[in-house]
């Protein structure tokens, strides 16, 4: 048995064991020419780290106060009460915007869905739900009136006509509110 051990070890550390031929020299090869190739580039689906936070919707962030959007929008066309938040609302051309009095805080900040465009932190989107789920990726959420997207302590809830693509707007909102 231990002849057998030792014949083992020194056929695997003996300079007889068998060992493949050297490769060839790289001047004894014969080489072939081609073409220089451009590397494939394939773009990510999902772009949703591009919106790491929400900071406007339209053009309207949730830190401005009423004044300081009244001094750069105007004069709103309307302003209405919100049912839900007991609060006004001012309906801009291509922004609905809640406001509560008693804080002059912004509280949301609409877009209606039948709009061809929106813009977030921005950068103008179409309004269409694949062009949202490419910026955006998948929703946290879904309810049978829409999707809502988190960033930090925002949300957007895109709002659609229940069973269809159709959107009917999209709101930006502090979720930390209740």
């Amino acid at each position: 048995m231990m002849k057998l051990l030792l014949v083992t070890v020194f056929s695997v550390i003996s300079p007889f064991s068998v060992q493949p031929a050297a490769p060839p020299a790289a001047h004894d090869l014969q080489w072939t020419v081609m073409e220089e190739q451009m590397p494939e580039i394939t773009p990510a689906n999902d772009r949703s780290e591009t919106y790491e936070q929400f900071r406007t919707l339209n053009g309207v962030s949730l830190e401005e106060r009423k004044n300081e959007l009244l001094a750069r929008m105007g004069q709103p066309s309307a302003i209405k009460e919100d049912p839900y938040l007991g609060c006004d609302e001012y309906h801009f051309d291509d922004v609905n915007v809640g406001i509560c009095e008693d804080t002059g805080m912004i509280q949301y900040v609409h877009v209606k869905g039948f709009q061809e465009h929106w813009s977030l932190n921005g950068t103008v989107l179409p309004m269409q739900i694949d062009a949202i789920h490419q910026a955006l990726g998948k929703p946290h959420y879904v309810a049978e009136d829409g999707e809502v997207y988190l960033r930090g302590h925002y949300a957007i809830k895109v709002y659609m006509k229940p069973g269809s693509s159709e959107i009917r707007g999209i709101d930006l909102f502090d979720d930390t509110v209740s």
